[in-house]
């Protein structure tokens, strides 16, 4: 026999630890149980990519960001497991197959076996991840239509995989420390879950924690990146701590008594193990400690029980503002400089503002934004008499009060500057790419901004504030005196609004109101805009680099800026604009601006918004949406159409800050894009979207935590004045005629364009819809806007009987009820006062569809029809609001 002479040389421990790691792993990844977990982890991520990301009826492009996030979603909690069962295997498998004695008995350094250990539970984590990321990959090929992108993928791989290789880094160390493997994942499972359960927020604090880290195909990670590897590598080091803590009380041989354990650990930090340790501790406390210099110092951080304490705080001391006397904003002027490179905005601002009250006008109370510098630059003669700049609530007293009528100018500075970064990692509104920031964010307001309470009941009930306020109520007099934008702090009608605006070379930026000039400077762009006439305080900046697609209806000019990943629904976008101007100014009157200007922006806000003549669109709503199924609902379409409805309900038409300004605006323009989208593509597909409304209604009905209102009334609930709102509107259009009800919408906007002497309200619509409504209909009017009635129509059963002429008499069983609802739930029978739609099909087609008068309960109806019938319905097409719209169709029984 050959004799192996043993070598010892500088590459002996490498290629151990090497072996050491492949067995590890080989002995893992080959085990039933990790098998079975990456099965059920991968079967829940297609489950998941599957039923989720729906909106009407698309689905996003299986774009390579978005299956990183289905990726997280479905397999990371499973990891955890993997994470959790085996660091007590790979530290506890030796003893449970009793060859401990032998393989401590090897010639290896002491370090070497948990340091393979924690590379094959590190590999575990990579192994685990890439499976998902074939899968995903698998499915993008599938799919089609969007690339696959190797290196984000990458990216986002070791970026996600940081926190389980930390995770399994402790949990290593802990099953070593505790020398026991039951009690190890008793001590796993509390160190993973004490984040949560103990509520720790800050991530300095809180195991593992990293800042939220969202990927935008137009701001990539964006400046959050750096905070994310800075958390990361603080935890790396506390991790490295405690493994170096582990190996220094690692037991080799027989387990020893607690007593000589804790001797045994003592002296293994003498060691290595002991200045690996000292290390470790003293470079992650210098790293937290610029942790907390950025979160802390630079950046204020408060926990989301504190946020809410200084919102509490901010309603109590200041809430008697609301109803005191502000001046009004009659003009705003603002040269804003953008510098995305630096996170960094500058606004030399001036109003004029008016002393609309009647009385004279001593005290301005200022709103002033508490992230940003603000001074104030031209102001007359005064004194403060507070200055909360936690609230941002300044109080000046003028020496010589603003006469009745009489104007000043307001002038301010305003400097935004992003510096280091964040516990949350929140992205704010100033991006490398893709800024956006509107009137609400930095400008300086006047008086109590009420947008700024609570209106969690529970929240506030704990910090003794009562009941939510709600909306002033319809019918108050006072309430026809302000729009919607006090809420925010402007206590304004119509302004003047003119900018100037600059931005880096390689980038646009965007403002409303006409283009008077752009030019380059100084290696910057700069754009001058105007308004053509006056507009309510709400507008908006954006700064980006987009590929522009350029159309035109009828020599409006209409763009679309976009990513150049995103072009996917651009023409899509143009074809709604074209067809809902065209609509909407044949139906309401002149589009009352220059162009029309839809601009994507990063994700981190997920709307879509119409300012005057310009639409800013999240990338996440509409532009990556997969539109490829032809017999899909193009819900782009109807979104854009939505959008440019309200440069007529909400510019031009605008709404008392009172009930029921959301039926004026919202719902409206849900009709209108409803309409728009019926024209090009058919009543089939717009049903589809009321039935998707009809859904939601449903649902936010049963999670209203307040009083439900009618319609002419709804307060804040996107549920009545979005959802309902589009059925009523709809279902008003079947019953008077689609002339009818657009004669009195465009009656309403020409006698009410632009005013702001009294604010009209949902009562002035509803007077102007009743104006044009039958006699016969007024009643149902009621129902619809005023009360809250839902229907119970059923079809029981339908029998066909084919008559010596060819002819079927069609026999329907139906049950019919119409209930009034009080708007707590509870539910009381009507009187079915109205006539019911009833049809039959043959297939898709219509035979016969009419209205009968029936009353409550069971009744019986027969009609004769020419073909061989399949199907009857009542309210074939859930017209009428319908708890359980499944039951008003049901199969012919042919006899």
């Amino acid at each position: 026999m050959r004799r192996i002479a043993p070598r010892f040389d500088g590459w002996t421990a490498t290629g151990q630890a090497w072996h050491l790691l492949r067995f590890d792993l080989r002995a893992t990844m080959r085990s039933l149980p990790f098998l079975v977990m990456l099965l059920l982890a991968l079967a829940n991520f297609i489950a998941n990519y599957t039923i989720g990301g729906a909106r009407f009826d698309s689905v996003p492009y299986p774009l390579t960001r978005l299956m990183l996030d289905e990726l997280a979603g479905g397999i990371n909690a499973m990891l955890v497991l993997v994470l959790l069962f085996y660091s007590g295997e790979l530290v506890h498998r030796d003893r449970q197959l009793r060859i401990a004695d032998v393989s401590d008995a090897t010639p290896v350094p002491g370090w070497m076996p948990l340091l393979a250990k924690t590379g094959a539970l590190a590999a575990v984590v990579l192994a685990f991840l890439g499976a998902g990321v074939l899968t995903a990959v698998a499915i993008q090929l599938f799919k089609g239509g969007a690339p696959v992108e190797a290196g984000l993928y990458v990216q986002g791989t070791l970026l996600n995989a940081a926190y389980f290789i930390i995770a399994g880094m402790a949990l290593l160390a802990l099953q070593t420390l505790a020398n026991n493997k039951y009690a190890g994942y008793l001590l796993g499972a509390a160190l993973v879950a004490s984040g949560s359960v103990l509520g720790l927020e800050h991530k300095l604090v809180s195991f593992a924690a990293m800042p939220q880290l969202v990927y935008s195909d137009l701001n990539g990670y964006g400046h959050a990146l750096a905070g994310w590897c800075w958390f990361a590598l603080y935890w790396s080091l506390v991790g490295a701590a405690l493994l170096f803590l582990a190996q220094a009380f690692r037991v080799r041989g027989p387990a020893p008594g607690w007593r000589a354990h804790l001797k045994s650990g003592l002296r293994g930090l003498r060691g290595g193990a002991g200045l690996g340790l000292a290390l470790s501790v003293a470079a992650s406390v210098a790293v937290g400690g610029w942790i907390y210099t950025n979160t802390n110092v630079i950046n204020r951080y408060e926990s989301s029980a504190a946020l809410l304490d200084r919102a509490a705080d901010y309603e109590k001391r200041y809430r008697g503002f609301l109803d005191l006397p502000n001046p009004s904003l009659t003009a705003v002027r603002a040269d804003v400089a953008i510098y995305p490179a630096e996170r960094r905005v500058t606004i030399r601002g001036s109003y004029q503002l008016r002393n609309k009250t009647g009385a004279p006008l001593d005290t301005l109370r200022i709103q002033l934004d508490p992230a940003a510098i603000t001074r104030l630059t031209l102001v007359p003669a005064h004194t403060v008499t507070l200055d909360d700049a936690r609230h941002g609530m300044r109080v000046l007293k003028l020496r010589e009060p603003i006469a009745p009528g009489a104007s000043l100018p307001f002038g301010f500075t305003v400097e935004v500057q992003g510096e280091g970064f964040t516990s949350s990692g929140a992205p704010d509104n100033i991006h490398h790419n893709g800024t956006m920031f509107t009137s609400e964010n930095f400008f300086p307001k006047f008086g109590y901004v009420q947008a700024n309470e609570i209106d969690d009941r529970a929240e506030r009930r704990q910090r003794g504030l009562g009941e939510p306020h709600r909306m002033p109520l319809l019918d108050d007099p006072a309430a026809r005196k302000a729009n919607f934008w006090k809420l925010f702090g402007f206590d304004a009608d119509l302004v003047d609004f003119e900018t100037t605006v600059s931005t880096s070379a390689d980038q646009e930026a965007i403002a409303p109101g006409t283009l008077v000039r752009s030019w380059e400077e100084g290696g910057r762009r700069y754009f001058h805009y105007r308004m053509d006439g006056p507009i309510l305080p709400f507008f908006v900046y954006q700064s980006g680099r987009w590929n522009v697609k350029r159309a035109d209806w009828h020599g409006v000019p209409i763009s679309v800026r976009y990513d150049a990943r995103h072009p996917y629904n651009v023409d899509s976008m143009v074809k709604g604009t074209r067809r809902a101007l065209d609509y909407y100014s044949a139906s309401f009157g002149p589009y009352p601006h220059k162009d029309v200007r839809i601009t994507e922006f990063p994700l981190y806000q997920q709307y879509a918004r119409s300012f005057p003549g310009v639409i800013p669109f999240s990338e996440s709503l509409g532009f990556i949406n997969d539109l490829r199924d032809p017999d899909g609902v193009d819900h782009v379409f109807y979104v854009t159409a939505h959008e440019v409805a309200h440069q007529w309900w909400g510019d031009q038409v605008i709404a008392a800050n009172a009930q029921g300004s959301m039926m004026v605006t919202e719902s409206v323009a849900e009709y209108a894009a409803l309409m728009a989208l019926e024209k090009e593509f058919g009543a089939a597909k717009t049903r589809r979207i009321l039935r998707f409304d009809l859904d939601q209604y449903l649902a936010g009905r049963g999670k209203e935590l307040v009083v439900e209102q009618p319609l002419v009334k709804v307060e804040s609930q996107l549920y009545i004045g979005y959802r309902k709102g589009s059925m009523v509107f709809y279902r008003l259009r079947e019953e008077i005629g689609e002339a009818a009800l657009n004669r009195a919408l465009k009656n309403f906007v020409s006698a009410h364009r632009y005013q702001t002497a009294s604010y009209v309200t949902s009562r002035d619509l509803l007077a102007a819809i009743r104006a044009e409504t039958p006699a016969d209909k007024q009643d149902l009017l009621t129902d619809l806007f005023e009360r809250i009635v839902v229907y119970d129509n059923r079809v029981k059963a339908a029998a066909a009987v084919q008559r010596p002429d060819g002819q079927w008499d069609v026999t329907m069983q139906l049950q019919l009820a119409k209930l009034e609802a009080d708007g707590k739930g509870k539910e009381s029978l009507r009187t079915y006062d109205e006539p019911v739609e009833i049809a039959v099909f043959a297939g898709d087609r219509e035979l016969m569809r009419g209205k009968r008068m029936m009353p409550s309960g069971d009744s019986s109806v027969t009609v004769t029809v020419r073909e061989k019938p399949s199907e009857v319905g009542v309210d074939p097409y859930n017209i009428l609001i319908d708890p359980v719209p499944g039951d008003n169709r049901k199969a012919v029984s042919l006899n």
